[in-house]
């Protein structure tokens, strides 16, 4: 039987991951009850990729409810609808990575996407009041990695400013947050705390930022579970 239980690391990155047992298991010392196990990849080649039967067994000896995103780098249009029709049905996860402002515009609309992953970079290119406004009449997250977010700059007075500006859009227009770890490895691993912490220092208030690593995580889980199940059939349908 599934579980959704928080707190919630929504973005592992298994595709680099090293050291995954060791890994998993400082997630769970760190109380993290749910890790969404991600992987990238390209929206002109949009490969599907299952779990390593190993990290399934280690997840269950921890009991630690695991689910599978796949990130999507997308910068043409046609290759990702194509790719959205590809794995939709296959991953409990969509999340796209737009590289230019028309993608991010699409992935802000598209109901078939649960996440949009910003860094640094994409956040002060794209993320503007009309870019919230839509994501958020879509009931579309944003996506914010730990340990993506800086990248190789220098953390400075114009870093913080824009990531403020950010919050305050998220915030205006209550689009869903949710910030992840992240993690390629043991030291990039944050824990609940760390990561809530972050989105508080910038001004996001208290109780907002601790949705973004329970009640929306959560909810983008459920909702897609109960989309693969049998009982559903449609939009707003579902059998008895």
């Amino acid at each position: 039987m599934v579980k959704f239980e928080a707190p919630v690391d929504f973005y592992v990155d298994v595709g680099a991951l090293s050291n995954g047992v060791k890994v998993l298991k400082v997630l769970r010392k760190l109380g993290f009850k749910t890790v969404v196990l991600a992987y990238t990849t390209i929206d002109s080649v949009c490969e599907l990729r299952g779990l390593d039967k190993n990290v399934l067994e280690e997840c269950r000896k921890l009991k630690l409810n695991v689910f599978v995103k796949a990130n999507v780098l997308s910068e043409n249009r046609g290759y990702l609808k194509k790719c959205l029709r590809k794995i939709r049905s296959k991953v409990d996860v969509v999340s796209i990575s737009p590289k230019n402002l028309d993608i991010a515009r699409f992935s802000g609309r598209d109901r078939r996407v649960d996440t949009v992953v910003f860094t640094y970079d994409e956040l002060v290119r794209f993320y503007d009041d009309s870019q919230a406004k839509l994501m958020s009449q879509n009931g579309i997250a944003l996506e914010i990695p730990f340990n993506r977010l800086w990248g190789k700059k220098q953390i400075s007075y114009k870093t913080f400013f824009f990531l403020k500006r950010t919050l305050y859009y998220t915030v205006k227009f209550r689009v869903p947050i949710i910030i992840s770890s992240g993690a390629t490895k043991i030291t990039e691993v944050k824990s609940p705390k760390q990561l809530t912490s972050l989105l508080e220092i910038l001004g996001l208030p208290e109780s907002y930022a601790k949705l973004s690593t329970t009640t929306y995580p959560l909810a983008i889980l459920k909702r897609n579970v109960h989309k693969r199940s049998r009982k559903h059939v449609q939009q707003g349908v579902d059998l008895a």
